[in-house]
């Protein structure tokens, strides 16, 4: 129907032609009478605002998950900051075994004894939330988190603490390793996402570089459900996961859990101390405690920021580390993409 309406000229009766007011429908949505122009002005439109509702979205998602995060990362070291009472008590298998025997004859193993180990009272609140809950870490003004162990290491990639699918996910412990009191792995990998709101391992991007802030924060505080232990951080490094960004090499270190034949404590230790961009000399060996932290960097794709720390001895503390020794590495070792994009090599001392 045309949109054109006849109406009188008040001057002489003479009949002119005027177009009728649009609404605002009118004016989005294709008609037929529409010249081509106009048709596709409108089409534009549409996806625009299509796009437009889309875009707000995401944004309102994103921005309600980091509210959230936020929001249940205080409600955590609220139950923290407020556990206290008794110790629960389980039980837990030993390596030895109870003996008896008939008198002169042979010892025959009987059962296997079982001690029951103290569950720190923290640890007993945050089991009470997640079951999968196997401590907590924290490195004072950077990282402070629950961390939980699956059966995998895909789920808490995407699930939160409170088993919520979030894309900000949960900081955990490699599903190999063994944080048992009696039976703990040599190295423990934990692993987070890079939030830029500075949560979950957000703010290990210091440690790349500033020597400053490292030894401001020398120390990583690693709390098992059993146990309360300090590490001191030895190495911070960026690392490829894809061959061919290192001509086709790739340093696995989330394979070096315990130290054996085909991941030995040798190579860790001269990957981890070639890698880091600052030289700690602190003192180290086959027989002490290490931990990872792992999580994504931004100097390539597909690249990760390592940081190990090695356990303080039972002779050591916070305060006789010496931090005197520790310096910027003139000559850290990058996979090759990186002096690909900035220039310069590793020279192999």
């Amino acid at each position: 129907m045309s949109m054109l309406n006849e109406v009188n000229d008040n001057s002489g009766g003479a009949v002119r032609k005027r177009r009728k007011k649009r609404t605002l429908a009118d004016m989005i949505i294709p008609r037929k009478d529409d010249t081509p122009s106009e048709r596709s002005g409108k089409i534009v439109t549409i996806i625009a605002a299509l796009v437009l509702v889309v875009c707000l979205g995401v944004l309102g998602v994103y921005f309600f998950e980091m509210f959230e995060a936020k929001s249940n990362h205080e409600k955590i070291l609220e139950i923290i900051n407020k556990s206290s009472g008794g110790i629960t008590v389980i039980p837990q298998m030993t390596e030895a075994p109870l003996v008896s025997a008939e008198p002169g004859g042979e010892p025959a193993v009987t059962e296997i004894v079982r001690v029951p180990l103290p569950i720190l009272p923290y640890a007993q609140t945050l089991l009470q939330t997640n079951p999968d809950s196997v401590g907590y870490v924290k490195i004072p003004g950077c990282i402070e988190e629950p961390v939980v162990k699956g059966s995998d290491n895909e789920y808490y990639l995407t699930h939160n603490f409170f088993d919520k699918k979030r894309q900000c996910g949960t900081c955990f412990a490699d599903y190999r390793n063994n944080l048992d009191f009696y039976d703990r792995s040599d190295n423990i990998v934990l692993y987070a996402h890079n939030q830029k709101d500075g949560t979950m391992f957000g703010n290990m991007d210091y440690y790349r570089w500033d020597l400053g802030y490292w030894l401001k924060n020398p120390f990583v505080y690693f709390n098992t459900n059993y146990t309360e232990d300090t590490y001191v951080i030895i190495s911070s490094f960026v690392i490829n996961t894809l061959p061919e960004h290192d001509n086709g090499n790739v340093f696995d270190y989330q394979n070096y859990i315990n130290f054996n034949d085909e991941y030995t404590y040798e190579k860790f230790m001269d990957e981890i101390t070639k890698r880091s961009t600052i030289i700690t000399g602190v003192e180290c060996s086959r027989d002490d405690d290490y931990l990872t932290l792992s999580t994504c960097a931004t100097e390539f794709d597909e690249s990760r920021h390592v940081i190990v720390a090695r356990k303080l001895r039972a002779d050591e503390t916070t305060e006789s580390v010496d931090l005197t020794l520790f310096q910027k590495n003139p000559n850290p070792k990058w996979p090759a993409i990186y002096y690909k994009y900035n220039g310069g090599t590793y020279i192999d001392e």
